[in-house]
């Protein structure tokens, strides 16, 4: 029941694009930067972006226990107190359990994605919380045993679709292209997960070349790559 009422709390792709469009120019932009980043750099810079990742949870988060109390006095003072204790909380969270933060950071994406793939093979909508367990778990589980392929695949996905979210909304800021953004969205909706995944891809082979894909290394509190053999023998 709770992981039923979770996915109906989830924003849906029509709900997040509505958002978008509504919030400030300043905002699609920042995602449009913040996801090319990601893409780019995901697994050197994996820290902040995980530290930022259960920041962003945490603010989130600390909304969802005051709504009630939002909808009856129509403040958002209670709202920003609540937000900003929950992202400070997070964060401190995660900092020390890094390691465990990346299993949980690489759940939730790999979660999303195992709705998306649930909902785009006709499955009943009511049950897609069977499919993000699967990514969740999957996702989940491989940080423990390759480390570095986990990180480079969740930072490749999430990257990818902030990017895409972000170039969308800040298209549907103008005119011109408004409409035709919106129509396209709405009558195709497999369009905008398949410009997610197409761009993850090319992410996911970028970092690979800089980074090799499969490894364990860069884990936190991993053991440390072995001297090379000329040092050894100077020793």
């Amino acid at each position: 029941m709770y992981m039923l009422a979770l996915t109906k709390a989830l924003p849906q792709q029509v709900q997040i694009m509505t958002n978008l469009q509504t919030a400030q120019i300043l905002f699609p932009i920042a995602l449009i930067i913040i996801g090319g980043l990601l893409m780019s750099f995901g697994f050197k810079a994996y820290k902040w972006i995980v530290l930022l990742n259960f920041i962003a949870i945490g603010w989130w988060l600390g909304t969802l226990p005051v709504q009630n109390e939002l909808a009856k006095k129509n403040t958002d003072d209670l709202a920003i107190v609540a937000s900003i204790a929950g992202a400070v909380l997070m964060g401190i969270v995660a900092w020390p359990l890094l390691r465990y933060a990346v299993a949980v950071c690489g759940g939730l994406v790999g979660f999303a994605l195992g709705m998306v793939i649930w909902a785009y093979c006709d499955q009943p909508l009511n049950m897609a919380w069977a499919g993000g367990l699967v990514g969740l778990v999957l996702l989940g589980m491989l940080s423990f045993v390759l480390f570095k392929t986990t990180v480079i695949v969740f930072t490749s996905i999430e990257g990818a679709a902030l990017f895409v979210f972000g170039t969308c909304a800040l298209l549907m800021h103008y005119a011109p292209w408004q409409k035709q953004v919106s129509t396209s969205l709405g009558t195709k909706p497999i369009l905008l997960p398949l410009v997610i995944t197409t761009l993850a891809m090319i992410a996911l082979f970028w970092q690979h070349q800089k980074h090799g894909l499969i490894g364990h290394e860069g884990a936190p509190g991993g053991a440390k790559p072995a001297a090379p053999a000329g040092d050894a023998k100077k020793k």
